[in-house]
């Protein structure tokens, strides 16, 4: 029993180390090359694509909590731009939400199993769950505007004018959360490539032994975070 819980344990901190990463070289790539060509609806992608990966985290690990530590872990490395002459701002931010992204999400898959079990695939229960994990992180994140960020960076922030608050509280929410919705509804064929890719993997592996199989995941995990550590480090 011990092994088996310890086989499940190891199991999960690959998947978070590696859907993490790979959240992180997303954002690190993708989000470099909006930021080139100054794309201005790149919110329009961001949380729609967190959302993917947490939910890639939870489908191989069945735990809220693995989907807070996956955006826990994408941040961390997001901090490191720290480390680079850039507006502390820019860094600090997108790391905060990061965070509450994966916290709303993982809160509200808890919740959701709690209370909607049995009813997760009815509209009124997925327009519920879709609009509380798009809502709840934005509260946090308001929150933490008003209550720890000193009042220059509350003054270029998202509550700066009333403006900047209806399109990121509700223009921004909404979009998003329609967006989140039509993904919900077709969450099956949305993954349908990447559940092949998995098959496709694992009968590959299934000539190696569990010993080296594991040691290959792991491997691969370890790649894709230092991967996506140099893009932090380098694209910025």
């Amino acid at each position: 029993m011990k092994t088996e819980n310890k086989s499940k344990l190891l199991s999960a901190v690959i998947n978070i180390v590696f859907w993490g990463a790979i959240w992180g070289v997303f954002e690190a790539t993708v989000g470099y090359a909006l930021h080139a060509v100054s794309f201005g609806y790149g919110w329009l992608i961001w949380y729609p694509a967190a959302c993917f990966f947490l939910a890639n985290v939870y489908r191989k690990t069945k735990s809220p909590s693995a989907v807070f530590l996956a955006g826990l872990l994408c941040a961390s490395v997001k901090m490191l731009n720290l480390l680079s002459p850039i507006r502390i701002d820019k860094v600090i931010n997108p790391a905060i939400s990061i965070v509450f992204e994966a916290l709303a999400i993982g809160l509200v898959i808890h919740l959701t199993k709690r209370f909607f079990n049995g009813k997760r695939n009815h509209i009124a229960a997925k327009t519920v769950v879709v609009l509380a994990m798009n809502t709840f992180w934005r509260l946090m994140y308001i929150l933490y505007i008003l209550l720890l960020v000193p009042s220059w960076m509350r003054d270029i922030s998202v509550i700066s004018n009333a403006d900047k608050f209806v399109k990121f509280f509700v223009v921004e929410n909404f979009a998003t959360s329609l967006i989140l919705f039509a993904a919900y509804q077709y969450a099956s064929p949305i993954l349908k490539p990447v559940k092949n890719a998995e098959k496709k993997l694992s009968s590959l592996l299934t000539k190696f032994s569990s010993r080296k199989v594991f040691a290959f995941k792991s491997a691969l995990a370890v790649l894709t975070l230092c991967l996506y550590i140099v893009f932090t480090l380098a694209l910025q």
